[in-house]
């Protein structure tokens, strides 16, 4: 067997590189890249919805808590200045 056989013109190292099977398996890792950033992205997309509507049900709950210690202040407030002035007729 002659030695030319092997390799391509003057480059002996052809023989270990495939162009073909490069050009495939550099698809393959594009297709594959482009699959795992497209779900990662979905994924992001979906979490971050679900971290607005986690914050947003947060915030209401925080406003209603603070609605409700408003309306509790002032009942404190109008129930100690009934008694103030009852104490003070008598």
């Amino acid at each position: 067997m002659e030695e030319e056989e092997f390799y391509y013109g003057d480059d002996p190292f052809s023989v270990l590189f495939d162009e073909d099977q490069a050009r495939k398996a550099a698809k393959a890792v594009k297709i594959f890249q482009d699959v795992s950033v497209g779900s990662s992205v979905a994924k992001g997309a979906a979490s971050g919805e679900q971290e607005r509507q986690t914050i947003g049900k947060g915030a209401a709950e925080q406003r209603a808590s603070a609605r409700q210690q408003q309306e509790f202040a002032e009942r404190d407030e109008e129930r100690d200045r009934k008694q103030a002035q009852q104490a003070y007729r008598y």
